[in-house]
C-alpha cells in the first residue's frame, strides 16, 4: 500500500471530531461510537488510495462511517434499540446538513476574526487557539483577570454579531 499523501494526513486528522460526532449521532452511545470510530479510521487509512483529491473528503469518510455502524449494527442485532438502515440514513442526511452549516459558520468566523480589532483577534487567538488560560493572559499582558474577562467577552459578541449579520445577507 503506497505512503498517504500529506494532504490526506491533513484531512484524515481534522475530521476525526467531526467523524466522531457523526458516528456518535448514529449509534447514540459513546462506547459503540468510538469502537466504531476505530474500524472506520482503519478502513479509511486502508482506503487512503481510493481517496480522489479534489473530491469531498467528509462526504468519503462520512459513507465509510456509515457502512463500519451498519456492521456494527448487524453484529448487535440481539441488543433491544438497533436502528433501522432507513433512520440510519435519515440520520446521517440530518447530520450531513448540520455539518454543512459548520463549515459555513466556520467561514464566516474566519471572515469575522479579520474584522475586529488585531488587540481583540489576539485574545481570541491566545484563549481559544493555543488554549491559554485567562489568568496566564492577563499576568503576560499586565492586566487584571477582570480586564482580560471583559475583553474577551467584547470580543466573543463581536463575533456573534459578525456571524449573525452574515447570514443574514446570504439569505
Amino acid at each position: 500500500m503506497p505512503e498517504p499523501s500529506a494532504e490526506f494526513v491533513t484531512l484524515y486528522t481534522d475530521c476525526q471530531s467531526r467523524l466522531y460526532a457523526f458516528l456518535l449521532s448514529l449509534m447514540g452511545d459513546a462506547d459503540q461510537a468510538r469502537d466504531v470510530l476505530q474500524e472506520a479510521n482503519l478502513v479509511i487509512w486502508r482506503q487512503s488510495g481510493d481517496f480522489e483529491p479534489g473530491t469531498n473528503f467528509m462526504a468519503w469518510v462520512f459513507r465509510i462511517a456509515r457502512f463500519q455502524a451498519m456492521a456494527y449494527r448487524t453484529k448487535q442485532r440481539r441488543d433491544r434499540l438497533v436502528f433501522s438502515e432507513s433512520a440510519m440514513e435519515q440520520i446521517q442526511q440530518a447530520f450531513i446538513a448540520h455539518d454543512r452549516g459548520h463549515e459555513r459558520r466556520q467561514q464566516y468566523l474566519q471572515r469575522c476574526l479579520k474584522l475586529i480589532a488585531p488587540n481583540a483577534r489576539e485574545l481570541v487567538r491566545r484563549r481559544y487557539q493555543l488554549e491559554q488560560p485567562l489568568q496566564r493572559i492577563a499576568d503576560e499582558t499586565q492586566r487584571t483577570y477582570q480586564a482580560v474577562g471583559q475583553a474577551l467577552r467584547r470580543a466573543r459578541l463581536a463575533l456573534a454579531e459578525c456571524i449573525k449579520r452574515q447570514e443574514a445577507s446570504d439569505g
